[in-house]
């Protein structure tokens, strides 16, 4: 599936001799050329996956030992802070976000410094 994007390059509402609230710096970028669009459109269609069972998908995760110990882990948080077993599942959730992006960044970011070394 390829994704069409078209990107707006101005709003009026958006713009700073429209809106008063908003300050110079804050307007709205320089219009898109006709090359940015088609970076911009390849980048993201770039990212399509084949079509998925994406509910197949689902079961089959909720029914591993994975999604269990998930499970058990959030009932022990909750138990131990004493907080309700939704609150202990929304930390979880951001402490394994945080940990994933700052992994992430950490990664990206040795890339980086590998690549300017050897140059």
């Amino acid at each position: 599936m390829n994704t069409i994007v078209s990107l707006q390059t101005s709003s009026p509402s958006l713009d700073a001799q429209s809106d008063p609230r908003m300050t110079q710096s804050q307007s709205c970028p320089k219009p898109v050329d006709d090359l940015s669009r088609a970076l911009n459109t390849a980048l993201l269609s770039s990212r399509d996956q084949p079509s998925r069972d994406w509910l197949a998908e689902i079961q089959r995760l909720m029914d591993s030992p994975a999604y269990s110990s998930l499970l058990s882990s959030i009932r022990l948080l909750a138990r131990t802070q004493g907080v309700s077993e939704a609150a202990a599942a929304e930390e979880m959730i951001r402490t394994v976000r945080a940990l994933d992006s700052a992994w992430r960044d950490y990664a990206f970011q040795e890339g980086l410094d590998r690549i300017k070394s050897s140059g």
